[in-house]
């Protein structure tokens, strides 16, 4: 490891320390000071589940895809040579 290489990695939490103490608090979105039952949130919240649904359902033909393998093997199996 080179000298510099060891100084910039024993300088780096300082830096961070620095940069942290000096930040901002984060405000909040428009969407967040608004109502709570406002067309934003409702459109959110339905971006939110079909976010799921769609993970779900590609999880879902992930392991049926699997069975199906599963299944064909299982009936396509020759038996032993006696």
């Amino acid at each position: 490891m080179t000298k510099r290489l060891r100084y910039l990695l024993g300088a780096l939490p300082v830096l961070l320390l620095i940069w942290s103490a000096g930040s901002q608090p984060a405000a909040a979105c428009a969407v967040c000071y608004g109502d709570a039952e406002g067309p934003m949130i409702k459109a959110a919240s339905m971006g939110a589940w079909l976010m799921i649904v769609l993970i779900a359902a590609l999880q879902s033909s992930f392991a049926l895809f699997f069975i199906y393998l599963w299944r064909r093997a299982r009936k396509t199996k020759d038996p032993l040579p006696s």
